[in-house]
């Protein structure tokens, strides 16, 4: 296990590592004065680096197979609800108590269970600066989602990394073992980023019994038919369960995520998270989502019958190694092809295709991510990809196929 101390590595959700702000030559505006007042670990951070997503919203000719999105676009009955709200856009929001009582259903917890925020990201937020102080500990199987360690880290925090076994699998011994009378929190991914898989039943109660709060984020659960963990609630008032509206549902954009937790552990949250996080027009559109019937389903479908169809796919070129995956994407092990995976992505870049070199999420080496898309766009990508790949047959878009 490694137990980051050090405060100068931290700096976004996706790229540790980053150098401290800038310095200018103006002594007005160099920020020194900053400082005598300012939290010390703050220095060593940058904000999120979101120029990707903004080189794809100013480049709308590229496929956007890079950032896990849903590529089918909301039905009407959304859209409809979400132009609703706007006719109501002068009053403030309500609590969304509607929504929080759907998700509740939905989940199969009690209503008091659940707590709205800006996306997921600010489920974990909050979660985090609730329970980490300067000098408190986080235990973080790694790699996963480096968002877990970046707010660790901002908050003082200490990251207590703990590496996977050498077959990417959970190593629940040294987890354990990990705790000491400073760990505040663990954090588990399922199905984890960038690996793709789940956590079993077992695994889940092998750390929560160690009686630590335990976040399990469970952005990409409806992506497949994985296990929610959601029903351990009620036997585990140590687990906090965070999920998303933006992954399977398609609604990235208007930025809704709820956490699922024991009605004392949600009375907490609810003191830090700040108010109005969740607009109107964001919990009518997801209460919409929720409520349709077939909504989820489709997507759900679609997505794992596409991923499904590009693994096997992948599984034929030689020197390439998918992982197997119960998201919306599929990270590639490249390394045998004896090419960097910096390669397939600029290859892929030049052909319109946006691929994610997976450096970030403590995942050294050569991995490309793919985010699955259309039909089309997926076609694409595996003739661009297996294109690049040296001695590989390019495949043809067999309807067939799919």
């Amino acid at each position: 296990m490694t137990r980051v101390t050090d405060p100068a590595g931290a700096t976004n959700a996706t790229t540790p590592g980053a150098p401290a702000a800038p310095e200018t030559d103006d002594p007005g505006h160099d920020g020194h004065w900053l400082r005598s007042f300012a939290r010390p670990e703050l220095w060593a951070a940058a904000g999120y680096d979101a120029s990707h997503h903004d080189f794809a919203w100013q480049h709308r000719e590229l496929a956007r197979l890079m950032s896990n999105e849903c590529p089918l676009p909301p039905d009407d009955v959304v859209i409809e609800a979400a132009l609703s709200a706007m006719r109501e856009a002068n009053f403030y929001p309500n609590s969304a108590w509607e929504l929080r009582d759907a998700l509740a259903d939905f989940a199969g917890v009690e209503k008091h269970s659940v707590i709205l925020g800006n996306g997921s990201t600010e489920i974990l937020d909050v979660v985090t600066r609730t329970f980490i102080t300067p000098g408190d500990e986080a235990v973080i199987p790694v790699p996963t989602y480096a968002f877990f360690e970046t707010q660790v880290r901002l908050n003082g925090g200490v990251a207590v990394l703990v590496p996977t076994t050498a077959d990417l699998g959970f190593d629940i011994p040294a987890i354990r073992a990990a705790v000491t009378p400073r760990t505040k929190l663990i954090f588990l991914c399922s199905p984890n980023n960038p690996i793709g898989r789940s956590w079993t039943e077992e695994e889940v109660v092998a750390v929560l019994e160690t009686g630590i709060p335990t976040v399990i984020d469970q952005a990409y659960l409806e992506c497949g038919y994985g296990r929610s963990f959601a029903p351990l609630i009620s036997r585990f008032p140590n687990l906090i369960v965070t999920r998303t509206m933006s992954k399977a549902y398609g609604l990235a954009a208007v930025r809704v995520g709820y956490g699922l937790a024991d009605p004392a552990v949600i009375d907490l949250l609810l003191r830090v998270r700040i108010p109005f996080s969740v607009s109107l027009v964001g919990a009518r559109a997801c209460l919409a989502a929720v409520r349709e019937p077939g909504y989820l389903d489709r997507r759900r479908r679609y997505i794992s019958d596409e991923r499904d169809r590009l693994f096997a796919v992948l599984s034929t070129l030689p020197g390439v190694v998918p992982w197997p995956s119960e998201t919306n994407f599929i990270t590639i092990d490249v390394t045998a092809t004896g090419r960097p995976s910096s390669d397939y992505v600029a290859e892929a870049k030049a052909e319109h295709l946006l691929l994610r070199r997976v450096a970030a999420h403590r995942l050294e080496g050569q991995y490309v991510r793919v985010t699955i898309g259309t039909i089309e766009e997926n076609d694409r990508f595996l003739e661009v990809f297996s294109r690049s790949v040296p001695g590989a047959e390019t495949p043809g878009a067999d309807p067939a196929a799919r």
